[in-house]
């Protein structure tokens, strides 16, 4: 078996993963995920992403493919729309999926979508006043307010990186040349 082109080991395999994630978050079971697709069919972000395939999470974490799960970007990218458990015939929480995901990935050291270059923080706060997600909060360190992510509760969406006036938010999800391929672009 194939990922990104790179072959996947047995060995590699993490058997307890899907057991781990279940763990956290009971409702959220995964195991339930046939891949019938129906969660992708009113995704808005698979519609720009198709990358973004909640039955190929689905798939790794069920596999045990541990490692390709919390790196893939891809797990960032859900808006909470809830369309995807809306529609599941399984009812799977792919939310509350993600969010196990994410909240691991963030522990194990994964990069978050979001980076915050703190010596350049000024602590206006106004990253905090934008965040649709409340991912970001102001803290004191060394008697100075600064912005600091909380990544389990982080999109991706850029927002904060936008509305920042000093420009140190960057986000990883979205680098400019990514963005202006999608710009540049010819519409199908």
């Amino acid at each position: 078996m194939t990922m990104r082109g790179q072959p996947i080991r047995v060995s590699e395999l993490d058997t307890d993963f899907k057991r781990e994630v279940i763990a956290r978050e009971a409702d959220c079971d995964i195991t339930a995920c046939f891949s019938c697709a129906t969660c992708t069919a009113g995704c808005p972000i698979y519609e720009v992403y198709p990358q973004h395939d909640p039955r190929k999470i689905a798939r790794m974490v069920n596999l045990g493919m541990r490692e390709r799960a919390l790196s893939s970007p891809y797990i960032w990218y859900c808006s909470d729309c809830w369309i995807c458990e809306q529609r599941c015939p399984q009812n799977v929480k792919f939310s509350s999926v993600w969010d196990v995901l994410k909240d691991i990935a963030a522990k194990e050291g994964y990069p978050p979508p979001v980076s915050i270059n703190e010596d350049m923080c000024s602590g206006c706060g106004i990253c905090v006043a934008s965040c649709p997600y409340a991912a970001i909060e102001l803290r004191i360190q060394n008697g100075k307010r600064l912005a600091h992510l909380v990544t389990a509760l982080c999109r991706g969406c850029g927002v904060c990186g936008a509305a920042c006036p000093s420009a140190i938010i960057s986000v990883n999800l979205f680098e400019d040349e990514q963005l202006f391929s999608q710009i540049e672009a010819p519409v199908a």
